[in-house]
């Protein structure tokens, strides 16, 4: 384990971008750098399916140019970021054998407004199927590995861009998240991941999981490096853009649901968790438990009710003529969800608008809340896919990120422990919709005050 270290590939995004404007780099050699690291790293990792090597030379060389001409576009230019592979850019899999042929004929939005900022894209990184669940042996395609013990799960759906950012394989990462898919693998890999309000990043060219539940977001090494990156990919406005993300937490009412996750949670997380909190205090915020109306139980139920049925008519067409080239497990949860009938799929969006409600009511007395990303360590990779009845199974598996796609609100996972001082624990901050930077605000004045940020894997 090393500490704050200076070497180019664990700088954040505002640090290295300092260095391409003041010439001490250039995207070139940043670039440089950043493929022959993957090169290097990647093949013990499997983060990436497909690398862009000479393409992001091409894209530096130009980004060199712009800049040496004084057409500075801000903090992403020449800065190498990734690609998750439900997004459309090139050749995208989605982690399934059904499209490992399929090269996208147009490029999603996220990646047009990516290269608009000037950032150049160094690749496509490896999802779980079609990003649902998380990474197995048994797939089309390499599992990626936790970079702080290769034997574990990095989480999933976006395991690629969480095991890039902290190997130090991309300065950021696009991920998208239906149910804690960029958060957990934040969480077990030592890392930031911002699932943004609802629709702040267009969805449009990524591969769909659950229509009205799926976020796109960054996955990065630090809170700044998430508002930078959702600056820049993000085109709905939120309530608070204008306010500092250095301003202090004096006074934010911060509320815990301890209720919700207590209960099923790993004791050491509670531990770290329980310190994060009396940090938060020390930091002059008031903070609280509070009940948000709703179990965990209820809030999987809901969540399983829609993203199945939703998944499943996506898929109908190829679940009916290609069944046998979709993995197991996945074929079982979209032939679950198209059992799932009409009324039972309204009855579900019905509870989620009360869920919804609940939640607004809570957000009336508190900024923001606060609680653990998931309840559990990160386990052995498995050889074969988790069974289905592993997925949907009563009491549901200690991960509190649902919650939040359901609510449609933003929530960042960021680092606040290590477990037996070896692998990450990670907390979220959630808001009410909109309220993206309040959580960005509370996550940044917890990180800027402590270490946990600046430790990376020893590969």
């Amino acid at each position: 384990m090393n500490g704050c270290g200076s070497d180019l590939h664990y700088l954040s995004i505002t640090e290295v971008a300092a260095k391409i404007r003041s010439s001490e780099v250039s995207p070139v050699e940043v670039a440089a750098a950043t493929i022959e690291r993957i090169h290097q790293i990647d093949p013990r990792l499997s983060a990436y399916y497909v690398v862009f090597d000479k393409q992001a030379m091409v894209d530096a060389k130009e980004a060199e140019r712009q800049i040496l001409n004084g057409d500075y576009r801000g903090p992403l230019h020449g800065v190498p970021i990734a690609i998750k592979d439900i997004v459309a850019l090139g050749p995208t899999t989605a982690g399934s054998a059904l499209r490992r042929q399929y090269i996208a004929d147009r490029d999603a939005a996220v990646v047009n407004r990516l290269r608009h900022a000037g950032a150049v894209i160094t690749g496509k990184l490896a999802t779980s199927e079609f990003a649902l669940g998380g990474s197995t042996l048994a797939g089309p395609f390499p599992a990626p590995r936790n970079p702080w013990s290769r034997l574990l799960s990095p989480g999933g759906s976006s395991s690629g861009p969480g095991v890039a950012v902290a190997a130090g394989l991309a300065y950021g990462a696009v991920g998208s998240d239906t149910g804690g898919s960029i958060r957990m693998p934040a969480s077990l890999c030592g890392v930031v991941g911002m699932k943004p309000s609802y629709g702040r990043v267009s969805r449009r060219g990524v591969v769909p999981l659950s229509w009205s539940l799926d976020h796109v977001g960054p996955i990065t090494r630090s809170v700044e490096d998430a508002a930078t990156m959702l600056d820049a990919c993000a085109t709905r406005p939120a309530d608070d853009d204008g306010v500092s993300l250095r301003a202090n937490v004096v006074g934010m009412r911060i509320g815990v649901p301890w209720a919700y996750f207590e209960d099923g949670c790993d004791k050491e997380i509670i531990a770290s968790f329980t310190a994060a909190t009396a940090h938060m205090r020390s930091l002059g915020a008031l903070v609280c438990e509070v009940d948000v109306g709703v179990s965990q139980t209820e809030a999987s139920a809901a969540f399983y009710l829609i993203s199945l049925p939703e998944a499943a008519a996506y898929h109908l067409g190829d679940l009916r003529t290609n069944a046998e080239l979709y993995g197991r497990e996945f074929r079982l949860l979209l032939k679950a969800g198209a059992l799932v009938s009409a009324t039972t799929y309204i009855q579900a969006q019905r509870a989620r608008r009360e869920i919804a409600d609940r939640l607004d009511a809570c957000f009336q007395d508190i900024d923001v809340l606060m609680l653990p990303t998931v309840g559990f360590i990160a386990e052995p990779i498995p050889e074969q896919p988790r069974p289905i009845a592993n997925q949907l199974k009563v009491p549901p598996s200690p991960l509190y990120t649902s919650l939040f796609n359901l609510t449609g609100g933003p929530a960042i996972s960021l680092p606040c422990g290590f477990l037996g001082g070896q692998l990450p624990i990670g907390f979220q901050f959630a808001a009410a919709p909109l309220g993206d930077r309040k959580v960005l605000r509370a996550a940044h004045a917890y990180e800027s005050t402590t270490e946990w940020s600046r430790r990376h894997p020893d590969i």
